[in-house]
């Protein structure tokens, strides 16, 4: 009987370790995405320099409205800055999810103006449930 109850908690032990070596996988795998995004964007900006262009900047939006102009909109530029952060690429999800949904049942657009660094602004459209790429090269 002792032998039995022995043999129960190495199967436990093994299962329990297998499970927490499966999470910190999946951890490890996040962390060397992140890592690797930051290496091409340190790459990106070194071979700009190289070329004579200068640091390029990260992503500064200057305004991002979303909704209908004719049925209300809302202003989603700080969620959206403080999702790009110090980015110079980056996709945004159009969408309620950006500052509610200003118009109802009601297609909506999002209106991006922006900059890279210190750059001239630029301006991007996209429709609800799409994507907008933002790129500062």
């Amino acid at each position: 009987m002792h032998t039995y109850k022995k043999m129960l908690l190495c199967v436990v032990a093994g299962f329990t370790l297998a499970g927490a070596s499966g999470l910190a996988s999946a951890q490890s795998a996040e962390y060397r995405q992140g890592y690797e995004q930051g290496y091409r964007d340190g790459a990106d900006a070194q071979r700009h320099a190289d070329a004579g262009g200068g640091p390029v900047g990260n992503i500064i939006i200057e305004e991002a409205h979303y909704g209908r102009r004719d049925r209300g909109m809302c202003d989603a530029r700080e969620a959206i800055q403080r999702e790009i952060g110090w980015r110079r690429h980056f996709d945004i999800h159009v969408g309620n999810e950006l500052c509610g949904d200003p118009a109802p049942n009601e297609p909506k657009h999002l209106h991006v103006r922006y900059r890279c660094g210190n750059s001239q602004s630029a301006e991007a459209e996209a429709p609800e449930s799409s994507v907008m790429a933002l790129s500062c090269q």
